[in-house]
């Protein structure tokens, strides 16, 4: 299981909703015995010292009970391992509970109450750990594919910890050094990727989504500082092994760490707007899906009426740490469209990798208007809703595209999900040229907050109205 630190809002928040769900289980199971219009005098009553005493050591208690048990750290990758730690700590809790109510001697259905919070704490254990463990939500299962940079003792180590600790969750592609491969082990010379200097070409045309250094850094610094160039500009995280430096002190801590130890690690506020920024995107998604529902039935009759085929358009496209997933767009085009795309390479007017054409001969009446409304990207709000997409974000780009990318560095566009709308289309849409586009969404990486988030939200709507730049 991949180790990282905990979140102290998500920590402090689990406690908290914890005593809630106590309180809330209490109340609901003693209500069910009141006489009618007792319920209120029942909540007026006086919080006791105890109980106080009791609440913060039950917040403390639950946190650290999650926190022993694993359910803060890494990705699970599994639903029964999960759910089998989410119903151990909560079957501790309920028992914590239990002994309270039994030394207080409490009146109340202690049964009821207990069996309610063990179920309500459970399936909010299991709803938080879909929301934040990449392993269980289906779209990112895919193993994170990673590069030993080294071939030494350092590298071996790095090999080992890889197949042990984080099987399930990392697969290593191979070995990069600038040794000749010949004079390696067998074992190594057969997952030798290439030299250092061949690193930027491989991240072009390959998925890495992390490069471990395991180099001495004394004799190998300059080869260490190339490769890291490398990465970086591509967008490939960066990990080395955590006695890259000797210490003294702090020996038996660094045993009991995590070997591997990112370069530049986020900081806390960081990995909180992250959590934010997705949690919005839930409720927007959820939010947009329900009230577009009407829409959706008429623009799918309409679609349906006017050209045969399908109601949807649905593509793979790249998308966050360069895994294809299905988009979905309403159909603007006859259903015959990508067989076409061939016959029309010639008329491309775009330059770069890209494909426009002003007057697309593949597109319908309605899928016209659909495109110059920007309509037919309603149906990504599903997208977002399952975590393939954000509703900001650099624009998911197609398998015809990026095949055609001569640069590494245009990879780094795909270290953030994709979103339906962004820089692109608030800043001119498809009336920019490929270098423009490209530059906006490097833009968007490196001033990213969730305060230009709703900025490029604010100004989406304005931009659609005026169907500038659209095709």
């Amino acid at each position: 299981m991949r180790q990282c630190k905990p979140r102290t809002l998500t920590v402090v928040a689990d406690g908290v909703i914890f005593l809630m769900l106590a309180v809330f289980a209490y109340v609901w199971a003693n209500q069910l015995y009141m006489p009618p219009g007792t319920l209120q005098d029942f909540l007026e009553l006086r919080i006791t010292l105890l109980n106080t005493i009791f609440s913060i050591v039950f917040v403390v208690l639950s946190t650290k009970c999650l926190s022993a048990l694993g359910l803060y750290y890494g990705d699970f990758t599994d639903w029964f391992r999960a759910g089998l730690k989410t119903v151990a700590s909560c079957g501790i809790m309920t028992a914590f509970l239990a002994i309270y109510l039994l030394l207080r001697k409490s009146p109340s259905p202690i049964t009821i109450i207990l069996l309610e919070f063990f179920i309500s704490t459970s399936i909010y254990q299991l709803v938080r750990l879909a929301f934040t463990n990449r392993g269980l939500r289906s779209n990112q299962r895919e193993l994170e594919q990673v590069l030993i940079l080294g071939t030494g003792r350092r590298a071996m180590k790095a090999w080992k910890e890889i197949r042990v600790r984080y099987y399930g969750s990392k697969q290593l592609i191979g070995f990069v050094d600038d040794r000749d491969p010949h004079q390696l082990p067998a074992e190594l010379e057969a997952t030798y990727v290439c030299h250092v200097a061949g690193l930027s070409d491989f991240f072009l045309h390959n998925v890495v989504d992390e490069l471990i250094v395991a180099v001495p850094m004394r004799s190998c610094y300059d080869m260490a500082q190339q490769a890291v160039s490398f990465a970086e500009g591509a967008g490939v995280r960066v990990l080395t092994l955590n006695d890259t430096y000797g210490l003294s002190f702090s020996r038996a801590l660094r045993a009991r760490a995590p070997l591997f130890i990112e370069l530049i690690p986020k900081d806390e506020k960081w990995i909180t707007a992250e959590s934010v920024k997705r949690t919005f995107d839930l409720l927007g998604a959820s939010l947009g899906l329900l009230l577009a529902l009407p829409l959706f039935a008429a623009i799918a009759i309409a679609i349906k009426l006017t050209s045969p085929g399908p109601v949807l358009f649905v593509q793979r496209r790249y998308g966050y740490r360069r895994r294809l997933f299905p988009m979905l767009k309403f159909r603007s085009m006859v259903p015959n469209a990508p067989a076409l795309m061939a016959s029309l390479e010639s008329k491309n007017e775009a330059a770069g990798p890209i494909f426009k054409i002003k007057n697309d001969p593949r597109i319908t009446p309605i899928g016209r208007f659909l495109r110059s409304t920007s309509l037919d990207e309603l149906p990504q709000l599903w997208n977002v809703l399952v975590g393939d997409m954000s509703l900001v974000g650099p624009r998911p780009m197609s398998v015809r595209d990026v095949s055609r990318f001569t640069e590494a560095q245009l990879m780094r566009r795909f270290s953030v999900r994709p979103g339906i709308t962004g820089i692109w289309q608030v800043s001119g849409r498809s009336s920019l040229t490929f270098e423009q586009w490209m530059k906006l969404d490097f833009a968007y990486l490196d001033e990213w907050s969730l305060a230009l988030d709703f900025k490029i939200l604010a100004r989406t709507v304005p931009a659609v109205l005026r169907r500038s730049g659209s095709l």
